[in-house]
């Protein structure tokens, strides 16, 4: 197994795909998390668009500086996960390694103001999440706040034999783009709402939110957080505050 979990894209004609769906504004820079041995990233570099490629390990990063066109890139070795990014807008792109996906989406979350829009490929069972709907088992936590910022839409799956070493599970690609169904300025706090009310999947939203000391007024006192939308959550979270400050 490579160092990091790395699972690397072998298949042409799906990188030629992913490819495809990249889709920056004018304006905006490719940023590519974990290019890894290139596969995807050589069609990258020869879009039209300035390219910043972040990839924690040194050995591989010092052959993608050996694929054509890659003077025009801004290579860092590092983390993403805590890395600083460039202030600047931003069309993301990766093949996210499966150990950090989790880490990674809430990453993009918290820099929602320069990371517009951007295409994924990860889990087949994460990218379930990412594009469930209220009612769904799967809509959560997750669903809910990359939802609250992103459209995300999948594309098609990928299956293990596609890469190297092949995974265990299948793989999906999907694209999202900003499309904030709660103000920036609020959405920190809200957030932090949305933790506490779906702490535990299987409780009401009552015991969830009684835990942080809040009340959880009816209608909403008897549903699990899986039955709520974004927007009801917003209601409650907005009645949550009025409450907490009368």
């Amino acid at each position: 197994m490579p160092r990091f979990d790395q699972h690397f894209l072998r298949a042409r004609h799906y990188a030629e795909q992913i490819a495809e769906a990249v889709s920056p504004l004018p304006g905006e820079t490719l940023l590519e998390v974990g290019p890894g041995q290139g596969q995807l990233t050589r069609y990258l570099l020869a879009k039209p668009f300035p390219y910043i490629g972040v990839e924690i390990d040194g050995s591989l990063l010092e052959s993608l500086k050996t694929l054509p066109l890659a003077e025009k890139a801004q290579w860092i070795q590092g983390d993403f996960l805590t890395i600083d990014l460039p202030p600047q807008p931003l069309y993301f792109v990766s093949n996210l390694p499966y150990s950090i996906t989790g880490p990674a989406l809430f990453r993009i979350l918290e820099k929602q103001r320069w990371i517009r829009a951007g295409v994924l490929m990860l889990q087949a069972e994460v990218a379930d999440k990412l594009c469930a709907q209220p009612g769904q088992r799967t809509w959560g936590r997750l669903s809910l706040l990359f939802q609250s910022v992103y459209r995300v839409r999948r594309l098609f799956r990928v299956p293990p034999g596609a890469f190297s070493p092949p995974p265990r599970v299948w793989s999906a690609v999907v694209t999202f783009e900003r499309s904030p169904q709660v103000p920036l300025e609020e959405w920190s706090a809200f957030a932090d709402f949305v933790r506490q009310a779906c702490l535990h999947p299987r409780r009401t939203l009552r015991a969830n939110l009684r835990e942080a000391g809040l009340s959880c007024p009816t209608p909403w006192a008897a549903l699990r957080p899986h039955q709520l939308s974004i927007q009801a959550l917003y209601e409650l979270w907005k009645l949550s505050l009025a409450r907490s400050s009368s």
